[in-house]
């Protein structure tokens, strides 16, 4: 009896481990071999109380028209693949309910006419929240569009992997932009 209750607390224990150490795998599997695309960003900016402070982003790509897959709703999960606009930012090339044969594409929802993107927030340090936020706020309107990121996509999953203000990588940008004591 004791011997039962020891597997069963292995494979329990074992679960538990398994599956975050699974969604890490995958993020870095992204990070490590996906291909870089740069998204343009439009502001908004909120705080999320469990997990810290964030920069919301929005995206250019996120108000480009498509057209849906035939019978598909808001809401349901598409698979996205991209292309290079002439500055070379990302833009939507195509939207399907079928999983692309190559490795560079990533799944979203569907919302209308136009696609959510899967990746929103960009993390930042309590200590530098508020500056970037400012910043990104400031680098990001109609008149002054200067803020984009860099996204990896590998296999169906996307993950930013840097926040640029101003043509630079926003922990410099910040170093850059300090006030002076």
């Amino acid at each position: 009896m004791k011997s039962w209750r020891l597997i069963v607390f292995v494979l329990v224990a074992f679960a538990q481990l398994a599956v975050p150490a699974s969604l890490i795998w995958k993020r870095e599997q992204t990070l490590r071999h996906g291909s870089v695309w740069k998204f343009r960003t439009a502001p908004v900016d909120p705080v999320d109380a469990f997990r810290g402070r964030y920069v919301a982003l929005q995206f250019e790509a996120e108000t480009q028209e498509i057209t849906p897959p035939p019978n598909v709703g808001s809401g349901e999960t598409v698979f996205v693949t991209l292309k290079q606009n002439a500055v070379g930012f990302a833009e939507i090339d195509q939207v399907s309910l079928t999983k692309p044969s190559a490795d560079d594409f990533f799944e979203a929802q569907l919302s209308g006419k136009t696609v959510a993107l899967p990746f929103d927030k960009y993390w930042v340090t309590e200590r530098d929240a508020p500056a970037a936020e400012a910043a990104y706020r400031n680098l990001s309107r109609r008149d002054n569009q200067n803020a984009f990121v860099t996204v990896r996509v590998f296999r169906g999953d996307a993950a930013i992997e840097q926040l640029y203000l101003d043509n630079q990588p926003l922990p410099d940008y910040l170093r850059a932009n300090a006030p002076t004591k």
